[in-house]
């Protein structure tokens, strides 16, 4: 607006004297028509940040009348503003409908200057002029709308490249020591349930020989139990240290116990056992596996700290399975003779056996609860049961 202020005081913007409406005998031609559209592009640029696509209207339409009456490079560099706000402010519908009428109007001047009788050279400095104010805001606002000079777009993804790679080396040592984290969980569970299981049992039946009168045949029982634990520990270690050495399938060494062969080895082992109920033959190996050690871990316990009986109650319900497992604790009074399964030997636990047991269960999707009750002590899991897609429709 300065500059077109600027070119009205020096006498730079002529009115047009050859222009076929002023051809009228009462109309002369004066310097301050000038200001009326200039006093109407001041009201308009007003309009460029709330509403820029009117503003482009209203400021195409008040040089449109200026161009009647001369040129002001001033009015000029005030529409390439508004052309620039729009193509910063407007949406994209809005800039593609500006472009395509721009490129039309360029096209279409050309022929209409050969009508009106334009020269060559006026006619290439009429389409230069209209490209420069149309078209070249237009662009210049495209490139600043990026966000980012094109000569920094190299340098920009680089710096995005090395912040991307380092972010997936760390995420993927952060897998690696989880997967290592939940690996030393998973053997350690299985060392607990099968190796800790089977050395605790030998080392109170040979404790329950120690402690007791010399007699050939309990001796010679005893020493075929131990024996024939200490075969099977040692097999387990073998399937073991295949798994470390990564022979082992992914079930683990300790996959193939069975529920029979589970109660088979605890009464072996000297625990006496009473089961109400059945594991049902649908039972999915995931809840089936997670019943069979936490059965297992409960009798071991109540083989080393108590007086190695149990109760083992199974429910199925429709969703659920519950596992009970009841063992007496160790007796008030002393005895001569020391209790089946305790022969005054000192507790053999180190807590683990209950954290397994308790990840196990976490890990099926089951809630777990161990203590005291009524007297003895209750191991209590309840385990989701998987159901058929047919049951999940059905629901």
């Amino acid at each position: 607006m300065a500059l077109a202020l600027l070119v009205l005081a020096a006498g730079w913007a002529d009115v047009w004297g050859d222009a076929v409406w002023l051809r009228a005998p009462s109309l002369e031609p004066q310097l301050w028509w000038h200001l009326i559209p200039l006093a109407l592009m001041a009201a308009v640029v007003q309009l460029r940040r709330s509403h820029v696509e009117l503003a482009l209207v209203l400021g195409l339409t008040t040089v449109a009348l200026h161009l009647l009456i001369g040129v002001n490079l001033g009015l000029l560099l005030c529409l390439a503003d508004l052309i620039y706000a729009l193509g910063i402010r407007g949406s994209r519908r809005s800039v593609r409908i500006a472009h395509r009428s721009f490129l039309g109007l360029i096209l279409l001047s050309a022929p209409a200057g050969l009508l009106v009788g334009m020269d060559a050279e006026g006619l290439f400095h009429m389409v230069l002029v209209l490209a420069s104010v149309l078209l070249g805001p237009l662009w210049w606002a495209s490139e600043v709308r990026r966000g980012y000079p094109l000569w920094q777009e190299r340098d920009a993804r680089r710096a995005l490249e090395a912040e991307r790679h380092a972010a997936l080396l760390e995420r993927q040592r952060q897998e690696r020591t989880a997967a290592v984290d939940s690996e030393r969980r998973r053997m350690a569970r299985e060392l607990h349930d099968g190796i800790s299981s089977q050395v605790s049992a030998m080392a109170l039946t040979s404790g329950a020989v120690l402690n007791a009168e010399p007699d050939a045949v309990r001796d010679r029982q005893a020493l075929q139990t131990v024996r024939t634990t200490s075969v099977e520990t040692l097999d387990q270690l073998r399937e073991m240290m295949r798994l470390l050495r990564g022979e082992e399938t992914e079930e683990g060494p300790m996959a193939s116990l069975t529920w029979e062969g589970m109660l088979s080895r605890a009464r072996t082992q000297g625990v006496r056992v009473e089961v109400g109920g059945e594991l049902p033959s649908d039972l999915a190996p995931v809840p089936r596996q997670v019943a069979v050690r936490v059965t297992q871990e409960a009798l071991a316990n109540a083989l080393r700290h108590g007086d190695a009986s149990a109760y083992v109650e199974i429910q199925s319900r429709r969703r659920s399975l519950r596992l009970r497992v009841i063992s007496g604790l160790h007796p008030d009074t002393e005895t001569e003779t020391p209790a089946a399964g305790t022969h005054g030997a000192e507790p053999l636990g180190t807590g683990t056996g209950l954290l397994a047991m308790q990840e196990r269960v976490s890990q099926a999707g089951g809630r777990l609860r161990c203590g005291p009750d009524s007297g003895a002590w209750l191991v209590e899991a309840t385990l989701p049961l998987q159901r058929s897609p047919w049951e999940e429709l059905h629901d």
